[in-house]
């Protein structure tokens, strides 16, 4: 069994983009090979200093989830720093919810959706503070919400505990702190140091705690963790047994195409030998591993 994910973040509404992207994935013929899209936040460019949503804001978020809507496949995302203040919102309690809906779009912000067998997505939107590394004290971008640190404490463990034993891929706008694919470092030799530490702390502590150990096997697997937020850092990095991908900006033309695989233990237990004990004491019979990641520039 396959998934392929197109992953996309930080559109900051380049519509044009969003145009060349489909033109691209319809002359390379991918985008029969894409089953979802993934968007890991901050569609526009909307105020979170201030902060203060504009109608503008809520028309041109509106207006790229339709241009993503052309695409023909379900989309899946959750609300970045600068996106409109509503998709924080109970989608009970907020009028933008219901028109993404109508638009085949899933906002899963604090929510967990069973999207194949055996796999399962868990989203949480926002951003925490990001500091100059050297001086951890200073904000140079500040958090929004300005409470996500102690939301992602409070909320996230719960979200993950109502998975019993599907693997799991967390999309989040930032991502974890002290990783590759987070810390904004453009001039390593530069004195003073312009080193930007853009991720979370507390969600680096709650992948920690919660990736299995040969010793200590869990019946569920975080085996990605997708996030946006840090535009120059983007690749791949690792936390325990998860892997952390950031597709890059796409306002400069970047995204992933992700594909998954769910293989037989005993299979995994022949091909993957750095993770032999991880599976071999695990009481699960399969998994979804990551069978593909491919970066483009459009």
């Amino acid at each position: 069994m396959h998934h392929t994910f197109l992953v996309v973040s930080d559109i900051h509404y380049r519509l044009d983009n969003v145009e060349k992207l489909k033109k691209w994935l319809i002359q390379k013929d991918r985008l029969k090979d894409i089953n979802s899209i993934i968007i890991s936040g901050d569609f526009v460019n909307a105020d979170y200093i201030t902060p203060l949503t504009t109608e503008k804001d809520k028309k041109e978020f509106r207006e790229l989830l339709s241009v993503f809507e052309k695409f023909g496949k379900p989309l899946y995302y959750v609300p970045g720093n600068h996106d409109p203040d509503t998709t924080f919102l109970p989608s009970s309690s907020s009028d933008e919810e219901k028109k993404d809906e109508i638009l085949n779009s899933i906002n899963f912000h604090q929510k967990v959706i069973q999207i194949s067998s055996g796999l399962s997505i868990v989203g949480f939107g926002g951003s925490t503070d990001a500091v100059w590394k050297n001086q951890p004290e200073t904000v140079v971008w500040p958090a929004f919400p300005q409470n996500t640190e102690s939301l992602l404490t409070e909320k996230l463990p719960i979200l993950l505990d109502q998975i019993k034993e599907d693997d799991i891929i967390l999309i989040t706008h930032v991502g974890p702190s002290k990783v590759g694919t987070t810390d904004v470092d453009i001039f390593p030799s530069k004195e003073p140091s312009t080193a930007i530490e853009a991720g979370s702390p507390i969600l680096r502590k709650i992948l920690e705690s919660r990736t299995s150990t040969p010793e200590n096997q869990l019946n569920y697997n975080i085996a990605i963790n997708i996030h946006g937020h840090s535009h120059y850092p983007f690749g791949l990095s690792h936390i325990g047994q998860t892997m952390v991908i950031n597709p890059g900006p796409f306002c400069d033309g970047r995204f992933a195409i992700l594909t998954l695989s769910q293989l037989d233990k005993e299979i995994l237990l022949q091909r993957d030998k750095e993770r032999m004990n991880y599976y071999k004491n695990s009481n699960k019979s399969n998994f979804w591993v990551m069978e593909g990641l491919e970066f483009f520039f459009v």
